[in-house]
């Protein structure tokens, strides 16, 4: 064997960098998505049921069948699948608010999640192969780019619609291609530093590896669907809690703005604190935390409540990149499926459930709705309970 082979695994922060910035770039544009289905519909005079269709088929294609994509790439994986698949986000995204028809909206729709199914394994799987022995702080760092590009995205799309209207998007067409062909011109560099960096770690990891835990794997995702669920349960009904409270509507949506800008605190947070004192140990103490964070924000003065549902908002996501790490040590051999399941399956299922949420809502009004889901963490930590119980020493805990 070769000492480039023997060296032992780094971490790569420029190569995770170029990851982070790509996640950031897809991610941006699957932001604007939601916008762009309500404004489309409401254009076009359509029933708002279909915005749930619609919204759902998105869901569908870019985040449940991530695992699929994610076993497909951890065999026939390639440099270019990165930035071909954002090209296929980019293009169809920007045109969607031009689609005339429902047919071609749905079409730009489908193409665009297929492309944002196949950048999450894929750049998960860089983002684990750049790692080292930091596996946890190079995905938080993954995530870190999807989270900023993902907050952002609706603001800027907003803009471009109350300016040009809905064929605004179309002006996110030049931007996007530079971003992808910048990638194309780093991304072959970028893979040869992952496979050199990751060889002898994944010879020990996968021949320490036993049988796939499959129980374990589904407790964690069912935790980090959970915690999504509750997440998003949040971002979508704190304007309507707001407004009934007296705020206005740019008020309401800073405060959501940054509920989703401060967590990406959290996810950095958890990645550094999981490498030094344990994946399950930080998960689970950043998931009771949160709780009574939560229930602060409903019975103290907006002083206090709004700067603890920030708070809350950074321990919800100090789960996300050591979550991703215990998995992937459980799949040595499929990074890409382990993301998938993690990032696709599980936030489009935790997604999926805000709909039920709506039902409280409308017959109970936001507040009830959001204090019945504040205790949910608390089931998310119990699954990582499960699974410690279950990890055997070699794995992180």
């Amino acid at each position: 064997m070769s000492a480039t082979a023997l060296a032992p695994a780094r971490f790569n922060l420029r190569g995770l960098s170029v990851v982070s910035m790509a996640h950031g770039l897809s991610d941006f544009y699957s932001g604007i998505v939601p916008f762009t289905i309500f404004l489309v519909l409401s254009r076009d005079h359509v029933s708002p049921a279909f915005q749930g269709a619609f919204v759902f088929v998105w869901y569908l294609t870019s985040s449940i069948v991530q695992p699929f994509f994610g076993a497909f790439t951890d065999r026939h994986g390639r440099w270019w699948f990165l930035p071909a698949s954002i090209a296929l986000t980019v293009v169809a995204i920007s045109c969607a608010g031009a689609a005339p028809t429902l047919p071609l909206l749905g079409l730009c729709i489908v193409v665009g999640g297929f492309g944002s199914a196949l950048m999450h394994p894929e750049a998960g799987k860089y983002s684990a192969m750049l790692s080292g022995p930091k596996r946890a702080s190079g995905i938080s760092i993954f995530q870190i780019g999807g989270q900023v590009g993902y907050s952002i995205g609706p603001a800027i799309i907003a803009l471009l619609y109350a300016r040009y209207g809905t064929s605004g998007s179309l002006w996110l067409l030049l931007p996007g291609l530079l971003g992808v062909g910048g990638l194309f011109a780093v991304m072959r560099r970028v893979d040869r530093s992952a496979a050199r960096d990751h060889a002898s770690h994944a010879r020990v990891a996968i021949a320490a590896s036993a049988d796939v835990d499959r129980i374990g794997v589904s407790l964690l995702v069912a935790s980090t669907a959970l915690r999504h669920f509750v997440s998003a349960a949040f971002v979508t009904f704190l304007p309507n809690l707001l407004i009934a409270r007296g705020a206005s509507i740019p008020q309401a949506g800073q405060v959501v703005t940054a509920f989703l800008l401060v967590s990406a605190i959290g996810l950095l947070a958890g990645g550094s604190l999981s490498d030094r004192f344990g994946a399950i140990r930080v998960s689970i103490t950043a998931l009771v935390t949160a709780v009574p964070l939560l229930f602060a924000f409903f019975v103290t003065p907006v002083g206090v409540a709004v700067p603890a549902l920030m708070v809350a908002s950074i321990m919800l996501a100090v789960q996300n990149a050591p979550g991703v790490a215990i998995v992937q040590s459980m799949l040595p051999k499929n990074l890409g499926m382990a993301l998938g399941l993690m990032n696709g399956v599980a936030f489009g299922f935790g997604s999926a459930a805000v709909a039920g949420i709506g039902l409280v809502v409308a017959g109970a009004g936001p507040a009830v709705a959001l204090e019945s889901v504040s205790a949910v963490p608390l089931l998310a930590a119990l699954a990582y309970v499960a699974v410690a119980r279950r990890l055997p020493a070699s794995r992180p805990t």
